[in-house]
């Protein structure tokens, strides 16, 4: 979840970045091609470190001193800064001596400087620029560094001995998450690169990619001409991008094609697809990708038409897939939702900042009428969609079926930096309806599938059980529910219990399960008792995120 602030000031926007990791990890991205450059000198701040160092440094301090979940004094943010120096020449470091800090190059001291006091911004801000130029006096690498490698140093050093999800964003990396959010120039395809080779996932309906014949399971050989094989896939998507107008020249291979094919894009403005909506039998199938800008208003369009489509009376239910759902938007998340509830707490945020403590309720207008929900979840649901999982489970109001859930139970706020950098840092927690913390937890399904044998009867297997009254029991759900601060107590025993696992091809067991259940109704309403206890008590009305959220994950 991310919150958006100006330079120095923070108003209010809220993400889940932990995706920016996951998107490297497991190879694919979404290459709705932005029009973003490289990074090159160009994207840095003209500016010497010693005219504009102390605005950035200074900005992205008092933004951790003032936003941070915890206390962290600016003695100590500087302190963890300074560690970075040696990111940049590792004969370099800034060493605490008593009240002052020692400047040190190859074991020899360049610079004696007398340490301010503790949380005096301004002056911390300085001693950091100053300890750079006085290492610079000795170090070529430091003194040909551009102020935007010494910025990255610091804020990555100092951010790191905060949470694993507080980070920083160069200029080039804050334009893409923007892009992201907002969407950008591109081709409309999803790729994923394994052992050398680039493949198109998905083509978006409509999309320049669409029009001009690409299709599923095509694998990109070259870019302009240029062999693409074994490159890394942030180098394909930098090759895809562009602006809007502009054309690429890809040459695909095709199954059942025995030449390559050379198709040349024309790049258009593509707001990443976040929803995808089927009809199933009786039932509505929603997908949510992850939440971005307006994914509540496509989610309830979509249900609307389904609705109508099959007929409310008819309707058996719908199917809320949230498996690899990275998170997103936090408002987004609340507004999803808020479509399937009639009253009661969607999540409560906890942190030190007043603005930060937050409770969110639901209003009246449930779009389903309180047909029957299923949620499906594995390992990778993450963030906003654990928001939506948990909401939904704690008022009584799905069933959630699959594995336990990422448990990344975080707030980020991010800053925007002078330079045009971004910090992301955590200030709050957010807590499920019962009062349970997320954060190292997750979502407990009702029907769990993370220890299920993947074959052809798995489902069977699980639903014999339900049948025989083998479901989580209550007791269950009430130790889950006493963790009311993150990770204490036996949370690695209770997520034992319901190993995290991630989306499994053939046989989609949680599928199968979905819907055997909504076409069951008794089932359902067996799955459904032990994990509805009387939510905590709801705010009095719906508040939404302050300013105007937007997702950090970096896909592509």
């Amino acid at each position: 979840m991310e919150r958006r602030d100006p330079p120095g000031k923070a108003i209010g926007r809220s993400i889940g970045p932990f995706m920016t990791r996951w998107s490297l990890r497991y190879a694919i991205a979404f290459v709705l091609v932005a029009a973003t450059a490289c990074a090159s000198r160009g994207d840095l701040t003209s500016a010497t470190l010693s005219e504009g160092g102390e605005s950035v440094i200074g900005a992205g301090y008092r933004f951790v001193a003032t936003r941070y979940i915890r206390p962290v004094p600016i003695r100590d943010i500087a302190l963890s800064g300074l560690e970075g120096m040696s990111k940049v020449d590792p004969k370099a470091r800034a060493v605490p001596t008593g009240d002052g800090i020692a400047v040190r190059y190859d074991e020899s001291t360049v610079a004696d400087l007398k340490q301010p006091p503790d949380d005096d911004i301004r002056s911390w801000a300085g001693v950091t620029v100053r300890a750079f130029e006085a290492a610079a006096e000795r170090s070529v690498k430091i003194r040909d560094a551009r102020p935007e490698e010494i910025y990255r140093a610091v804020f990555r050093a100092a951010l790191r001995s905060l949470d694993r999800y507080s980070r920083y964003a160069t200029p080039a990396e804050a334009r893409q998450n923007r892009a992201l959010r907002e969407g950008y120039g591109g081709i409309g395809v999803t790729i994923r690169a394994e052992n050398g080779i680039t493949r198109i996932v998905s083509v978006m309906p409509g999309t320049p990619g669409d029009k001009a014949g690409l299709k599923d399971d095509d694998i990109i050989a070259a870019i302009a001409g240029v062999s693409i094989r074994g490159m890394s896939l942030s180098n394909v998507v930098q090759r895809l991008r562009g602006r809007r107008g502009t054309e690429v020249r890809l040459t695909v291979r095709r199954a059942n094609e025995k030449r390559p094919l050379t198709v040349s894009v024309e790049r258009a403005f593509i707001v990443p697809q976040t929803v995808t909506a089927r009809r199933m039998g009786e039932a509505v199938y929603l997908r949510i990708a992850r939440f971005g800008d307006d994914t509540a208003r496509k989610a309830a369009d979509r249900v609307a038409r389904l609705r109508t489509t099959i007929g409310t009376r008819e309707m058996s239910g719908a199917i809320l897939d949230l498996r690899d759902n990275p998170g997103g938007l936090l408002e987004q998340a609340i507004r999803v939702s808020d479509l399937f509830l009639d009253d009661g707490e969607i999540m409560q945020s906890r942190g030190r900042h007043p603005g930060s403590q937050r409770r969110y309720g639901a209003r009246y207008g449930d779009i389903l009428r309180g047909k029957p929900i299923v949620v499906l979840v594995n390992g990778r649901t993450a963030s906003s969609s654990e928001i939506v999982a948990a909401a939904l489970q704690d008022n009584g109001r799905a069933v959630v079926v699959g594995s336990n859930s990422f448990g990344k139970g975080t707030v980020q706020s991010v800053a925007s930096l002078p330079n045009g950098g971004e910090i992301v840092l955590t200030w709050s927690r957010f807590h499920a309806p019962s009062g349970y913390a997320l954060q190292g937890l997750g979502i407990r399904p009702n029907i769990c599938t993370g220890s299920e044998r993947r074959d052809a009867r798995a489902g069977r297997r699980a639903i014999d059980r339900l049948s025989a009254g083998e479901t989580a029991s209550a007791e269950t759900f009430h130790a889950w529910r006493q963790h009311s601060e993150p990770e204490t107590g036996d949370v690695r025993a209770l997520r034992a219990a319901c190993p995290a696992r991630p989306l499994s091809g053939s046989p989609d067991i949680e599928m199968e399960i979905a819907r055997r259940l909504l076409a069951e109704p008794h089932l359902y309403r067996m799955a459904l008792t032990a994990s509805a206890p009387e939510p905590a008590q709801a705010s009095d009305g719906r508040e939404s995120a302050e300013g105007h959220p937007s997702d950090a994950t970096n896909q592509r």
